[in-house]
């Protein structure tokens, strides 16, 4: 997903000159026109993230740690109009993947404000995930594009005279509809900023309100309505607010709000781009600002000098899936894996495309380790490959991936467990594989997940087996069943239907007819007891001797199990078992 705002451009110079890149692990500042003007540039965003990262007026200091460094793209304006992402965009942000980007064309001035505004919008109030009406979103990156950078801190605050004017000369929209404004359309847009502006500044520097931000903010994070927020937080409806809003717009304004740096600024490292990474850049511009065809054209330039580059590759892989083509883009990707490339996301995202046209396992499979080799903390691509490697059999892999991952927040939690739980049974690891499963009950958010999170955890515990029963015609047939894991017990011969009992005594006369087992008698303490023998292959026979002798025997204890078949009238006890001690 892209999305787009719009840049005042700053910080480029006139001048013409190679591509020079002015970096550090927060920002990479790319120039068309010198060193000079990315350094410049590069040192305006170290200003504006040393503030936000010592701002706490929405409840903590800005942090960006594990971010890809922001890449601003400075073109002259002439090579800019080919980049352009719109018509009336002079400059953009757009967020492609995980990566951030600011293009601009040459500048009209050097005014840093719109430049705190888009990276206060995008770059910190959107990453902070905090769930404000769009007004406040807007009107707070309204309220930080009057930062100034002065000497020795910052200054925070005051009028901005556009906005002022349009309030002066517009239509307001009632303060219930703007708290409910969604700015996707033109009509009504412009009063709505200039009022959103109106009304942040209120909210974070009027006595009455400021004290009080952070818990609005907390408010309507927490899914407050602006009604309920409001009310709550200041005792007042939104008609009060709406005359005070009047009143505070009316007042003049000046910068209140200082603070100081603590430091100075490293240097970033800068240096000239050859002439094939910056064609490269230019191709990763165009892909950003929507020109496939001509990121395509660029891309297949720079592959027709090195055929071999899987970066390239990997880019047309890229255009081509979004431009439809999922064949090419699977051609394009494998060649991309077969020279070595380093892009554990590409090797991700290979597998699942590769998977889904069918490709066999081994192919997925491979994709899938190269992943996990290049970024062991890929943890999308660990978690897929353990379930390739359970649906192959390849158990103990499976359970090595799981255990090599953090255990998951959020919906993959459920899934995770259970995953767990049924390869750890495959394993014969039963008091493991019941503890996953008692782990995915207690994630499980549906009573579908908590009814499979129970099953599973009934594998774990019992065994398949298998068992004889009696069908509705009378009919010996087998069927499987679970039994407790470990029992010794088990006797596949009794049928759900039988009606069992147990005779513990000595072994007194094996019984034949025409030569061939029949049964046997016993001696019982309650007295004797006669089990037969329909069928001497359906009993479970434990340390018996190799073979009977048909009538009386040498007397040994046994524990005989039987079950009672009532049959015309006549009473039947058929032998499911027998042990000798």
């Amino acid at each position: 997903m892209r999305r787009f705002a719009l840049l005042a451009a700053f910080g480029c110079s006139a001048l013409v000159g190679q591509w020079t890149v002015a970096k550090n692990s927060h920002f990479e500042v790319y120039s068309q026109t010198g060193g000079e003007t990315a350094q410049r540039a590069f040192f305006w965003f170290e200003q504006l993230r040393a503030f936000f990262q010592q701002e706490s007026l929405l409840g903590g200091g800005f942090g960006d740690q594990g971010q890809h460094a922001l890449r601003v793209i400075c073109f002259r304006e002439t090579e800019y109009e080919r980049y352009r992402s719109r018509p009336a965009a002079d400059s953009y942000y757009v967020v492609d993947g995980t990566r951030e980007y600011i293009v601009m064309a040459a500048p009209r001035s050097t005014v840093f404000g719109i430049a705190a505004h888009e990276y206060a919008h995008h770059h910190v109030l959107q990453a902070s995930g905090l769930k404000l009406p769009a007004c406040l979103n807007e009107g707070l990156a309204e309220f930080y594009s009057t930062l100034r950078v002065i000497k020795g801190g910052f200054e925070l605050g005051g009028d901005l005279p556009a906005r002022t004017q349009t309030l002066r000369r517009k239509k307001w929209l009632p303060v219930d509809e703007l708290l409910n404004f969604e700015p996707k359309t033109t009509a009504g847009a412009e009063i709505f900023y200039a009022e959103s502006w109106a009304m942040a500044d209120m909210l974070v520097t009027a006595p009455p309100y400021a004290a009080h931000f952070r818990e609005l903010v907390s408010e309507f994070s927490g899914g407050a309505n602006a009604v309920q927020a409001f009310r709550k937080v200041y005792g007042k409806s939104l008609d009060e607010v709406a005359k005070d809003l009047e009143s505070w717009a009316g007042q003049p304004r000046s910068a209140r709000v200082v603070l100081s740096r603590s430091s100075e600024l490293a240097p970033p490292d800068t240096s000239e781009l050859s002439t094939r990474q910056a064609n490269s850049l230019l191709a990763e511009v165009s892909v950003v600002s929507g020109h496939l065809d001509q990121a395509r054209s660029q891309y297949e330039e720079l592959l027709r000098e090195a055929p071999n580059d899987p970066d390239v590759r990997a880019a047309l892989g890229a255009i081509a899936l979004h431009q439809g083509n999922r064949d090419e883009a699977l051609a394009q990707w494998r060649q991309a894996l077969s020279n070595d490339v380093k892009d554990a996301e590409l090797c991700y995202r290979y597998a699942l495309l590769a998977e889904e046209a069918g490709s066999g396992a081994p192919v997925v499979k491979a994709a899938l380790e190269r992943a996990v080799a290049l970024s062991p903390g890929f943890d999308d691509a660990r978690y897929k490959l353990a379930l390739l490697e359970s649906d192959s059999g390849e158990y103990r892999s499976a359970v090595d991936q799981l255990r090599a991952m953090p255990v998951p927040a959020g919906a993959r939690r459920f899934a995770y467990w259970t995953a767990m739980a049924s390869a750890l049974t495959e394993l014969d690891e039963r008091d493991e594989a019941q503890e996953a499963a008692r782990q995915a009950m207690k994630a499980a958010k549906t009573e579908p997940d908590r009814l499979l999170a129970m099953r599973m955890a009934y594998m774990a515990a019992t065994d398949l087996k298998v068992r004889f029963a009696t069908d509705s015609q009378g009919h010996s047939q087998v069927v499987t069943t679970r039994v407790q894991h470990g029992a010794t017990d088990w006797n596949p011969f009794i049928e759900p239907s039988d009606d069992m009992r147990r005779a513990v005594g000595k072994l007194a006369e094996v019984l034949c007819k025409a030569g061939k087992l029949t049964g046997f008698r016993l001696r019982a303490a309650d007295g004797p007891v006669i089990v037969e023998v329909p069928d001497p292959l359906h009993v479970l026979m434990r340390n018996s001797p190799s073979e009977f002798f048909c009538g009386r025997t040498q007397e040994k204890t046994v524990e005989a199990d039987y079950a009672v078949v009532s049959e015309g009238g006549r009473t039947r006890n058929i032998l499911r078992g027998m042990t000798f001690q």
